[in-house]
């Protein structure tokens, strides 16, 4: 029944950090004035995603901006021997496994990864410029569903999975150099998020708890 439904959001980790987004780069080693991209695939990793870095690695390497590179635990082995055999690029930073996403989300100028609900979500809470590469494999194609809500108000890039690497690294360095569009896509996906979805979230099960 509609009156028993409510739109809340989805509850997310606590993503606020101090520090600047030139602290954070350096937290990765990494250049604190340049321009920066994030790319993850979740925890096991996307491989699509990553093969889409190792085929453009050079043009990554010889550019004016910087990249974190999660690979996720299943492709890691492989990530870092292309990183090595290309010279161990100073403005690639590669990890298995981030666990201060916090600061990793600070250091983006544009993130990069799939497109699950609660990664929206914080990407949305943080006003992040963001091309999504929806997962193939998920129920009903749910992921392509929920990018594609933001594509409609020019609040994100897609890039379907069997296109990705063709298309994704190339579209990834067109925007990062379009301050303007990435600024639009900020505002936009701004607009989109539910910065008090766990208060709401509790607040109904209080509601409800009550009338039991």
């Amino acid at each position: 029944q509609a009156d028993k439904l409510h739109f809340t959001g989805n509850p997310v980790r606590n993503l606020n950090t101090n520090l600047s987004a030139a602290e954070a780069r350096e937290f990765f080693r990494l250049d604190s004035n340049k321009k920066t991209i994030f790319v993850t695939g979740g925890s096991l990793g996307a491989k699509t995603i990553n093969n889409s870095i190792i085929k453009f690695i050079e043009n990554i390497k010889t550019s004016d901006f910087q990249m974190i590179w999660q690979t996720g635990k299943r492709y890691f082995d492989e990530a870092i021997k292309i990183y090595e055999q290309h010279g161990k690029p100073v403005n690639i930073y590669v990890t298995k496994f981030i666990d201060k996403m916090d600061l990793a989300y600070k250091a983006a100028d544009l993130v990069v990864s799939r497109a699950g609900a609660i990664t929206i979500s914080e990407l949305a809470l943080l006003g992040k410029p963001a091309i999504f590469v929806p997962s193939p494999n998920v129920a009903e194609d749910h992921q392509t569903k929920n990018a594609m809500a933001l594509v409609k108000i020019d609040a994100a890039e897609m890039v379907k999975d069997s296109e990705a690497e063709e298309k994704l690294i190339p579209l990834a360095m067109q925007l990062i150099e379009n301050e303007d569009y990435l600024r639009k896509l900020s505002e936009n996906i701004l607009n989109y998020a539910k910065p008090d979805a766990t208060s709401k979230i509790a607040n109904i099960i209080l509601q409800l708890a009550e009338k039991v």
